[in-house]
């Protein structure tokens, strides 16, 4: 590996090293996920300094005795100031990161567009947060490999009815029919499975303007959230401040 290294990457998440340094968890297109230490960035004027959900050309120093890769500059792309004038939007952000931490994904490059597209969209005020979350984790589920288009049963084949609810099997972790479930509790509504039977064939940015209430939202948020938990078997820290 070359020691001075620029990747296009957005910073996940920042944590203090010490008393001067911070440690930068970064998706990076060309390398995945990477910590990346800044030295001086609590104390110095002059040290490079990197913020939450900051994209930008990151310039880097790979240390190989260490196996560690030191910060040297920034060339910002986009900063997303707007993400911390709502409350919302924070919580929403650092769910999303939080589960692109938990999980391993070898397609950087899609995985990294998905985030970013979902950062911009959280900007704009006027759509809902809870739709952007549960879309993200939709096509997040899909990036993975758990295939579902809510039209058939993923165990047995069987064609859903318009009316029927549908389970979950902790065995599979895709949404089934009754015959084929093992959790009878975790449940998805006719309307709500006919909702992300349409927006999993949609762009992104077509999905969001599918519109629905606050309340059908909520509860397919909720349902979202607790499917993602299972794949990656890790209660999200970033869930509780909902």
């Amino acid at each position: 590996m070359e020691r001075n290294i620029v990747t296009q990457a957005i910073v996940l998440h920042t944590r203090r090293d010490g008393v001067n340094n911070i440690n930068i968890s970064l998706l990076s297109i060309d390398l995945g996920i990477i910590t990346v230490r800044a030295f001086g960035a609590k104390t110095s004027k002059k040290a490079p300094k990197a913020f939450r959900f900051q994209e930008g050309r990151f310039y880097i120093y790979y240390n190989p005795t260490k196996k560690q890769y030191i910060l040297k500059d920034i060339e910002l792309i986009e900063d997303h100031n707007k993400l911390s004038t709502d409350y919302n939007n924070i919580i929403v952000s650092s769910i999303i990161s939080e589960i692109i931490l938990k999980t391993y994904n070898d397609d950087f490059t899609s995985l990294y567009y998905l985030f970013t597209k979902s950062l911009d969209l959280l900007e704009d005020n006027t759509i809902n947060k809870d739709i952007i979350l549960s879309q993200f984790i939709l096509r997040f589920i899909r990036q993975h490999g758990f295939f579902e288009d809510f039209i058939h049963c993923p165990s047995c084949e069987k064609v859903y009815k318009d009316d029927e609810i549908i389970y979950y099997s902790n065995s599979l972790n895709v949404p089934v029919c009754k015959s084929c479930s093992n959790s009878v509790n975790f449940i998805l509504p006719p309307k709500a499975r006919r909702y992300l039977e349409i927006t999993i064939k949609l762009e992104f940015e077509e999905a969001i303007n599918i519109k629905l209430y606050d309340e059908t939202a909520t509860r397919i948020k909720s349902y979202m959230i607790r499917w993602i938990t299972n794949i990656i078997g890790y209660q999200l820290k970033s869930v509780n401040s909902l």
